[in-house]
C-alpha cells in the first residue's frame, strides 16, 4: 500500500534528511581532523622518545656487542634504568633497543624496558629473538640509512593499536650499532577524538536544528500552507451546482501569485469548456441517434434473409457486408429480372461513412432501377455511368460488378467496372476469373463497358468480394492480400454457403487480431445448382 504524505511532511522529512546528511558530514570531517592532528602528535612525541632512547645507549659508547657477549652489568643497569625513566615520563606503551638481523626477517632484544603497566610476558630479555616482525622492514631501513625521519607510523598489531618511531643507536666510530623504538597506545588517544567529536556534533546539531526549524517554519507560512489551501480549494472548486469557484490570489509576488492567477484562468477556460461541451455533447448523441437510424436505413435496404428464393432450387446465395464505421459505401443486391434470369451486383464506393452510404443508395437504386427495366449489364453500366457523372463535383466514384445469371442455360453474362476480379469453384478448386476490367462508375461520362460471358456447371461457385478483405490488415499493416484470400477459400471449399462466409471472415478477423478495421468488407457467393428439381409428392 502507497503512503500519502502531504506537502507540510515530505517538506519535514527532507529537512531532517538535510539536518542527518550535515551531522553526518560535519561529524565525519570532525573526527578525521582529530585523528589526523592526534596521529601527528603522537607519532612525533614517539619519534622524540625513541631518538633520546638511542641518545642514552649512545652516550654510554654504543656497548652493544659487550651487552649481547657478557650480558648485563653495571653499566647495562645504569642505562636500563634510564631508559625506564624515560618510559615513564613520556608514558610510552614500549620502549625496546634491537639489533635488527640484515639476513632474516628478525632480530635481538638489547633492551626492553619494563614498567608496572606493561605485561611481563611481552618484555623480552636481552639477546631474545625478536621473532618475525610486522614493522621490520622500517626497522631495518633505519638500521641501515640511520634516517629515522620517515620511521613514524601508527599500527594496529598483536601488541596494540600504537603510534611507533624508530631512531639509530650509534657506536663511537659513527657506525650504526642498534635501533631504539618507542610505542604511544593510541586508544587513549582516540578516547579523547570521539569524545570531542561528540561534543562538537551536539553543539552542532543544536545550531543546525534550530536553524532549520526556523527556516521550516518560514516555509510553511510564507509557501506551504498557501499550497495546502490551493490544493483543498482544488479538491472542492467544482460547487454541486456546476459552477466553478475561483481561488482568492495571495499578493506574493511570486511564483504561488503566478500559480494562482493562471489557476484562475483555467477555472474560467474549464467554464467555457464546460459549456461548449454540453452543448457539443448534445451535437454528438443527435448525430450518433441520426447515424444508428441511417445505418438501420442502411441494412434494410440490403437483402438479408436467406434462402432469398427458397422456391427457386437452381441455385443458392448468401452474402454479407460488414462497414468500417456506422454506415458503409459497400453494397450487394441480388434479384430476379424475370422467371429465367437472376441479377447479382456487388460495389464499394469511394471513401467511407455518410458521403460514401449517400451515393451508395443512389447507385444501388440506379442499377437495379435500369437492370429491371430490361436493359442488358453494359447498357445498365453505361446508363448509370452517365447519371453519376452529373453533378458529381465530389468527385466520388464506384466499383462494382452487376451478372446476370440465365438461370436455365446457366450462361453468366457480367461487366466488371474496376472491381476486384472475381473468384470462380469450379471442378472443386477456386480461380481467379480472368478478364479485362472496364473503367469506374462515375469516373467518365460516355464510358463504353464490355460485357463477358461464363458457363457455370451444376455445382460451380461465383465468389464476389470487395476490396476490404484483400486490404485488411494486421498490427504490423500487413495486407491479407489475393494469395492468402484464395489459399483461404479453397481450404473451406466444402462448406454451404453461410458457413463458407463466416470461415472466411474468422480467417480475416484471426489475421488482423486487434488491428482496426480499415474499409467494408463485403462479400457474396453464388452456387448453380442447375434445372428446377421437381417437388417431391
Amino acid at each position: 500500500m502507497k503512503i500519502k504524505l502531504h506537502v507540510k511532511s515530505k517538506a519535514a522529512l527532507i529537512f531532517i534528511i538535510i539536518g542527518i546528511i550535515l551531522i553526518s558530514a560535519v561529524g565525519y570531517a570532525t573526527y578525521s581532523l582529530n585523528y589526523r592532528q592526534a596521529a601527528k602528535q603522537y607519532t612525533d612525541l614517539a619519534l622524540s622518545s625513541a631518538r633520546m632512547a638511542a641518545s642514552i645507549v649512545t652516550e654510554d659508547g654504543g656497548k652493544i656487542d659487550g651487552y649481547i657477549k657478557d650480558g648485563k652489568n653495571g653499566s647495562y643497569e645504569d642505562i636500563y634504568q634510564k631508559l625506564q625513566t624515560l618510559k615513564i615520563s613520556y608514558n610510552l606503551e614500549y620502549l625496546y633497543i634491537i639489533r635488527p638481523d640484515t639476513d632474516k626477517n628478525d632480530g635481538v632484544y638489547i633492551f626492553d624496558v619494563y614498567t608496572g603497566e606493561n605485561n611481563p610476558d611481552l618484555i623480552a630479555e636481552i639477546g631474545e629473538e625478536t621473532g618475525e616482525m610486522d614493522v621490520y622492514d622500517i626497522v631495518l631501513k633505519t638500521y641501515l640509512t640511520g634516517n629515522s625521519t620517515d620511521s613514524a607510523i601508527i599500527t594496529n598489531t598483536e601488541y596494540g593499536y600504537l603510534a611507533s618511531a624508530y631512531a639509530p643507536v650509534y657506536a663511537p666510530d659513527g657506525s650504526i650499532t642498534a635501533v631504539a623504538g618507542a610505542d604511544i597506545s593510541m586508544n587513549i588517544v582516540l578516547g579523547d577524538v570521539k569524545t570531542q567529536t561528540v561534543q562538537i556534533l551536539i553543539v552542532l546539531l543544536a545550531i543546525i536544528a534550530l536553524s532549520l526549524f526556523c527556516i521550516l517554519i518560514i516555509i510553511r507560512r510564507q509557501i506551504l500552507n498557501p499550497i495546502v489551501r490551493l490544493s483543498s480549494h482544488m479538491e472542492t472548486f467544482a460547487g454541486d451546482d456546476g459552477d466553478f469557484k475561483e481561488f482568492p490570489v495571495p499578493n506574493t509576488g511570486d511564483e504561488l501569485q503566478t500559480v494562482s492567477e493562471s489557476f484562475n484562468r483555467m477555472v474560467g477556460d474549464l467554464r467555457l469548456y464546460m459549456e461548449n461541451l454540453t452543448a457539443v455533447t448534445a451535437d454528438r448523441e443527435r448525430i450518433a441517434t441520426e447515424l444508428n437510424v441511417a445505418k438501420k436505413i442502411q441494412s434494410g435496404m440490403l437483402p438479408c434473409i436467406f434462402p432469398p428464393f427458397p422456391e427457386r432450387t437452381e441455385f443458392d446465395l448468401y452474402a454479407s457486408m460488414q462497414p468500417a464505421k456506422e454506415v458503409g459505401g459497400d453494397f450487394y443486391d441480388f434479384f430476379l429480372v424475370d422467371e429465367n434470369t437472376l441479377a447479382v451486383v456487388i460495389a464499394d464506393v469511394s471513401g467511407k461513412g455518410v458521403p460514401a452510404a449517400l451515393f451508395m443508395v443512389i447507385a444501388k437504386t440506379l442499377i437495379k432501377n435500369n437492370a429491371q427495366s430490361g436493359k442488358n449489364p453494359k447498357e445498365v453500366f453505361e446508363a448509370v455511368n452517365n447519371i453519376l457523372c452529373e453533378n458529381n463535383d465530389a468527385g466520388m466514384f464506384v466499383t462494382a460488378i452487376l451478372g446476370y445469371l440465365d438461370i436455365p442455360a446457366g450462361r453468366f453474362d457480367f461487366i466488371n467496372a474496376g472491381h476486384n476480379p472475381p473468384l470462380l469453384c469450379t471442378g472443386g478448386q477456386y480461380n481467379w476469373l480472368k478478364m479485362k476490367s472496364g473503367f469506374i462508375l462515375a469516373g467518365m461520362e460516355h464510358t463504353v463497358y464490355k460485357q463477358h460471358e461464363v458457363i457455370l456447371n451444376p455445382g460451380d461457385r461465383l465468389f464476389l468480394y470487395t476490396d476490404g478483405v484483400t486490404e485488411a490488415v494486421d498490427p504490423s499493416q500487413k495486407l491479407f492480400g489475393e494469395t492468402r484470400l484464395i489459399n483461404t477459400v479453397n481450404g473451406y471449399i466444402d462448406l454451404p454457403l453461410r458457413e463458407f462466409t463466416e470461415a472466411v471472415k474468422s480467417e480475416i478477423d484471426k489475421f488482423a487480431r486487434d488491428a482496426e478495421q480499415a474499409d467494408d468488407i463485403t462479400m457474396l457467393t453464388l452456387r448453380y445448382k442447375g434445372e428446377k428439381q421437381k417437388e417431391k409428392k
